[in-house]
């Protein structure tokens, strides 16, 4: 005789659960909340998703305006940020990788920036005491700075920028203009489908959770040594109408580190199209110490127009104060080598507290309260509003700002910008 051992123990199991629930009744069951899982579009293959995530690469132009909210990670305290009011910002886009914004607050200009990928530019007009024109290389990995090293470095101006050291307009293009996936990349393509609990939105439903359904297509490179990394991630929403694209993340050092969380929401037609656009874009990167938030103006939105070459051209018309994010940052007070010490300069900014011109001196305090000598010398030029002064013509409560050489006895000026206090 055969015996079905299969067979007999499924049917043993059934009679063990039969006599359990007869014994336990009806009684002892309850039933429990669970999240409500949101319905799902229909299925999409992996091609689709992929044709989707290449079809940006048929823009070449993007014009726009937005609000533009920022957060400073690095200058808050415990788990509150630093947020700035927001502004108005003009938007410009051309691939492939030219950058241009503006921002503008009650009318006044506040900063513009270029880029054309490689090198960038940007132009600090308010407030009066932050006047600067910025410049140097778009963000690799030896030039970002963390909070902590910051705060070691021990100069005021990057501790009042904080995480805005490490803001690059390329941050932004990436965000708008996504990359293609290359053929080359296909075979490291793949995508899962994930479900996430989140807040639940609809009407009526505050305080309550949710299941939503994603696609994620994960796109992978070799490194040098062959080996694979995650570079990418696309999130697609199977619960919104037309399955749209609403999240990219961006990984560096093929390590899994998070560089870039972009979200994108509130689709809308694009004007004159027959494509939809995001009308709000947040981009994400707080191991760099700041968040974006742009808010586009519908109306303004336009794909493939027009721009004319002087676009992407910034140049320091005002005589801003220069400063070279590619040079090396130091501690005011060290040296490159004890055997042979070079120089070492550093920017400056405060409020003159006292003159001494039997000395040549100046001192200042910046906003923190700490206390700088500045040591003139004939060499040493001092302007304000573009005009040649003397130090005669410096008072007590002028706020200056320029570049210094550190010294024992406090730092010799190279140059000294003053501006009055306000009234």
């Amino acid at each position: 005789m055969v015996v079905n051992r299969s067979g007999g123990l499924t049917r043993c199991l059934f009679i063990l659960v039969t006599a359990a629930a007869s014994l336990l009744g009806a009684s002892c069951i309850h039933r429990v909340n669970v999240n409500a899982l949101l319905s799902s579009n229909p299925p999409l293959q992996t091609d689709e998703l992929i044709n989707r995530i290449n079809a940006y690469s048929r823009i070449q132009t993007f014009s726009a305006q937005a609000d533009v909210t920022v957060w400073n990670y690095f200058t808050g305290e415990g788990t509150k940020a630093d947020e700035f009011p927001e502004a108005t910002g003009l938007i410009r886009f051309k691939r492939p990788e030219n950058t241009r914004m503006r921002v503008t607050f009650t009318g006044f200009n506040v900063a513009d920036m270029v880029s054309d990928g490689q090198k960038f530019k940007l132009a600090v007009y308010r407030p009066q005491a932050k006047r600067r024109f910025i410049y140097g290389s778009n963000l690799t990995d030896i030039e970002r700075m963390n909070a902590e090293e910051i705060r070691e470095v021990k100069d005021p101006q990057l501790t009042k920028a904080g995480g805005l050291v490490n803001m690059r307009p390329q941050h932004i293009t990436d965000s708008f203009l996504i990359k293609p996936i290359t053929e080359n990349d296909r075979p490291n393509t793949f995508r899962e489908e994930v479900r996430q609990v989140e807040a639940d939105t609809r009407p009526g439903k505050k305080n309550h959770l949710v299941e939503r359904s994603y696609y994620v297509v994960y796109v992978l490179e070799h490194d040098d040594k062959g080996q694979l990394k995650l570079r990418r991630k696309f999130w697609f929403d199977r619960s919104q109408p037309g399955t749209p694209l609403v999240r990219q993340q961006t990984f560096e050092n093929g390590v899994g580190r998070l560089a870039s969380d972009v979200t994108y929401a509130n689709w809308f037609m694009v004007p004159n199209t027959a494509g939809i656009w995001p009308g709000d874009v947040i981009i994400d990167r707080r191991n760099d110490g700041y968040r974006l938030e742009l808010s586009l103006l519908r109306d303004t939105v336009e794909i493939n127009g027009e721009l004319p070459e002087t676009t992407f051209e910034l140049d320091n018309t005002e005589n801003l104060e220069e400063i070279n994010l590619d040079a090396p940052r130091k501690n005011a007070v060290e040296t490159t080598s004890k055997q042979n010490p070079m120089p070492v300069k550093t920017h400056y900014a405060g409020e003159v507290v006292s003159v001494d011109a039997t000395r040549n001196e100046i001192v200042i305090k910046d906003d923190n309260g700490a206390e700088a000598h500045l040591l003139l010398s004939p060499s040493t030029s001092i302007t304000r509003s573009h005009r040649a002064i003397t130090l005669a013509n410096i008072r007590v409560g002028d706020k200056v700002t320029g570049e210094c050489e550190a010294a024992a006895d406090g730092c010799r000026a190279e140059s000294i910008t003053v501006t009055s206090p306000a009234p």
